[in-house]
């Protein structure tokens, strides 16, 4: 917008300048005519004495306001023959009879011509006396020069103030007509599953940003819609499967036992181990829903980190036979926060690592204070991932190849239920850049209000 009011304003000044131009030319010829007609009378009724011709040239020079008396022809011719007076470089054969003469407006005896010498332009008055006929031409390039430095002495004052004029003028004029535009944007930027009833008001706005402002609310109002007929259907699934599950899930560990020795128990084993699958699942996605409409409750107490990491990198050493678990837990990670989601967010990881890291990999786990709070590093050896895979690790239901394989346990909802409960207190579940057969996850925490474990 500044470049096209500089460009703008640059035209019109452009035109102004040509204009006044124009105009001030008229007006300094007609000034130098009325000049031209005063010294030509002047010539006419006194003439100078020929040791007199050069002061009197330069005072004329000055008069009309000439930078040298070379812009300056000087002529006298007495009827008696007396007084003739001669001065300047008079273009050879110009006549006067032959120029075309025109009442110069001051005084009837005085004309005025035009004629072009030597790529220059003159202007000449004719004064007719009693006794004498007088000629006085002058350059009009002297009256061009003029009006040309008088054109750049504005120019150099009036374009820097034009300049900081326009600046200031598009700076507020597109301030006011963005005005509802960042509206729009500041609000889009606040949208999240806790701002979806927000509408804008469009009261004292242009048509034009009335029905931006009405589309925008319209788009959040079937958003809020769409979004809340999800999260309800994925909460109403969860809770809905839940009391069934636990019903199936007693069926068939009762059925277990009483089918002791019998083809089918292993049957039922693996149907309760997808039982379970299930279970979890389903409390997965309740928790997701509920974050998703903001209504993930938090129940904070004094946790200490430290501890829980401790406890349970015991518990994975005895499962993770074929890797070997590295831990550098700092003391004194104590933080205000949710102690059975924060310890699911902890199992989810080390499973994950668990999980994932083939025989003879190496899994570390490293905790520490950070300024803001607690932050724990995990890191685990893996087959190489690709930068698309790693992409997409915290995308529900998402297991990369060979993840997929049912010879991996998991349903791909661990990484994304851990980074929403590490949001939910305020903190963050972040993949690190590492090599191509190495994944590190980064835990972020605040502290909260300290407390004691």
């Amino acid at each position: 917008m500044f470049l096209a009011t500089a460009l703008i304003v640059a035209a019109v000044l452009v035109s102004v300048a040509a204009v006044s131009g124009s105009t001030f030319y008229s007006y300094e010829v007609r000034h130098l005519d009325s000049r031209l007609c005063d010294e030509g009378w002047r010539l006419a009724s006194r003439p100078p004495r020929v040791e007199e011709v050069e002061a009197f040239a330069s005072d004329v020079a000055g008069k009309l306001r000439l930078h040298s008396a070379d812009q300056l022809l000087l002529a006298r011719n007495g009827r008696d023959g007396s007084g003739a007076v001669r001065f300047g470089r008079w273009p050879d054969g110009l006549s006067p009879d032959g120029l075309a003469w025109s009442a110069a407006g001051v005084r009837r005896e005085c004309r005025i011509a035009e004629f072009e010498s030597g790529g220059r332009g003159w202007r000449m008055a004719s004064v007719t006396a009693a006794d004498a006929q007088a000629f006085v031409a002058a350059d009009q390039a002297a009256v061009r020069s003029d009006i040309w430095a008088a054109l750049k002495r504005i120019a150099t004052v009036a374009g820097p103030i034009a300049l900081v004029l326009t600046g200031l003028g598009a700076w507020f004029l597109s301030g006011l007509a963005l005005r509802p535009v960042n509206r729009v944007r500041e609000a889009m930027k606040s949208v999240d599953e806790r701002a979806l009833d927000r509408r804008l008001s469009s009261e004292r706005e242009a048509r034009e940003f009335r029905d931006l402002i009405q589309s925008y609310n319209d788009m959040l109002e079937r958003l809020e819609a769409s979004f809340n007929q999800a999260s309800r259907f994925s909460a109403d699934a969860a809770h809905e499967l839940k009391t069934p599950l636990t019903i199936l899930r007693g069926q068939l560990e009762q059925a277990i036992p009483l089918a002791d020795g019998h083809p089918l128990q292993q049957n039922l084993v693996d149907m309760l181990d997808e039982v379970g699958r299930l279970a979890s699942i389903a409390r997965k996605l309740l928790l997701l829903s509920q974050s998703d409409a903001g209504r993930l409750a938090l129940l904070r107490t004094a946790v200490d980190v430290g501890a829980m990491l401790r406890d349970r990198i015991a518990d994975a050493r005895m499962l993770a036979l074929d890797a070997s678990i590295a831990m550098d837990v700092a003391g004194d990670l104590r933080l205000q926060a949710d102690e059975q989601l924060l310890g699911q967010v902890l199992n989810n990881l080390l499973s994950n690592a668990i999980r994932y890291t083939p025989p003879g990999g190496r899994i570390s786990v490293r905790a520490q204070a950070s300024a803001s709070g607690v932050e724990v590093l995990f890191t685990n050896t893996t087959r190489p991932i690709a930068q698309d895979e790693r992409a997409r690790f915290f995308e529900r239901f998402y297991r990369g190849d060979p993840a997929r394989s049912r010879a991996l346990d998991g349903h791909g909802l661990g990484l994304s239920l851990s980074r929403v409960i590490a949001r939910a207190h305020g903190g963050d579940l972040t993949l690190e850049p590492s090599e191509a057969t190495q994944v590190v996850l980064r835990l972020t925490l605040p502290v909260g209000d300290r407390g004691s474990p």
